[in-house]
């Protein structure tokens, strides 16, 4: 009886070994081809765009709204928080907290993280300028006719300055020799310099009608328009010794320095770019037919800026040669930013638009369902927007 075991089993033990090693090789390497697709989805190099600081309305106090890093091809929404009211404002970052101004007269501090509040502090009127955090603290001007200074911890308040009139753009900045000083304008015409330790006012220039945008700072002055159509330059040392330059009608964006000169737009649809040693203009366009709310994104090569006529414009930084034009679906009074050879702009169509920088070429977007009249905002890898109907979106790289 064993001997007719073994020969039955023996054979059938030579057939099976084999066929068994080639099972068990099969299911190992499909295991290892899972493991290895699975782990490539999840070791993609993330992008990397934006420093951890976006600490205030366009990013630096020159108003260039420019951005380090290369944007990703794919974006998700990461957090989303909402506002009693419109958010006409940019959201600004600092040390992993984000700040939010709304018309419902408040200012947040949220989680970069997660979009958490950490605290809240209401003004007594809607604001409609964006934050500007440094020195551990949070500056505010409201439609109350103050420029609020807070804790940027607690939200606590730390001290307040009273203007003749609404304060709608954002305060600027400068360090000298250790010391901070605050720049702001409002409706009363007056273009103010506080010390920002104790919100003692150093001096005043008066434009001849309202100061509605945010002034850029840079080569050694403040650059802002006015509704009496100039465009002021006011030596930060020396503000009598002032120049105005002509525009021809009501400005109401806020400039941006770079390159020696300022870029702005004005309310009869003009495009300048104006010398800051002579006071004239180097080059204008024209053409548009509506007015220019938005501030330009400027470097070396292109000035990027939205228009009433739908229109992103994208021209030569030195010579105003137009290089290209996109149309979205209603007016861009969103301030574009330029983030390696991109550009983010946001619509009252309710869209982020991404750009090429080069030609103009839509890459992708973003629908927010509500109009997008502020500038984004970029840092440590997010992408923030704020909405009129009061959302505020953080935007990450798609996993």
């Amino acid at each position: 009886m064993q001997a007719i075991i073994r020969r039955v089993l023996i054979p059938i033990l030579i057939i099976a070994m084999p066929i068994s090693a080639m099972i068990a090789y099969i299911l190992y390497y499909q295991q290892v081809k899972q493991h290895r697709a699975g782990q490539s989805t999840h070791n993609i190099a993330p992008a990397t765009f934006g420093s951890r600081q976006w600490e205030s309305f366009r990013g630096n106090p020159a108003q260039t709204g420019s951005s380090e890093g290369q944007l990703p091809s794919g974006l998700s929404i990461k957090w989303k928080f909402a506002a009693k009211d419109a958010v006409k404002s940019t959201p600004v970052v600092r040390d992993g907290k984000v700040f939010v101004t709304s018309s419902d007269k408040n200012i947040y501090c949220l989680t970069l993280e997660k979009g958490e509040i950490l605290w809240t502090y209401t003004t007594g009127d809607a604001i409609e300028a964006s934050a500007l955090v440094i020195d551990n603290r949070v500056y505010v001007g409201s439609e109350d006719r103050t420029l609020y200074a807070l804790d940027a911890e607690h939200g606590k308040p730390v001290w307040t300055y009273k203007t003749g009139d609404k304060i709608t753009g954002s305060v600027n900045y400068r360090t000298v020799n250790g010391s901070t000083e605050l720049f702001t304008g409002s409706y009363d015409g007056l273009f103010t310099c506080l010390d920002a330790a104790t919100g003692t006012k150093k001096w005043s220039y008066e434009a001849q009608n309202y100061i509605n945008g945010s002034p850029a700072i840079g080569s050694g002055l403040a650059a802002f328009g006015s509704c009496d159509a100039n465009l002021y330059m006011v030596p930060l040392d020396d503000p009598n010794n002032a120049k105005a330059f002509d525009s021809g009608s009501y400005i109401a964006a806020s400039p941006a320095i770079a390159n020696g000169k300022v870029y702005f737009g004005n309310f009869d649809g003009q495009f300048f770019c104006v010398d800051i040693e002579t006071g004239k203009d180097l080059w204008a366009y024209r053409d548009s037919k509506q007015a220019f709310f938005s501030s330009p994104a400027v470097n070396q090569d292109y000035v990027v800026v939205g228009c009433r006529d739908k229109k992103v414009y994208c021209f030569e930084a030195m010579t105003g040669k137009l290089i290209w034009t996109f149309l979205t679906g209603a007016e861009v009074d969103s301030s574009p930013v330029l983030c390696g050879n991109h550009i983010l702009v946001g619509s009252s169509d309710g869209k982020l638009y991404c750009l090429t920088a080069a030609g103009g070429t839509l890459t992708g977007s973003f629908d927010a369902a509500s109009a997008i009249l502020s500038g984004p905002a970029i840092a440590d890898n997010c992408i923030l927007i704020a909405c009129e109907d009061g959302t505020v979106y953080a935007l990450q790289q798609s996993k």
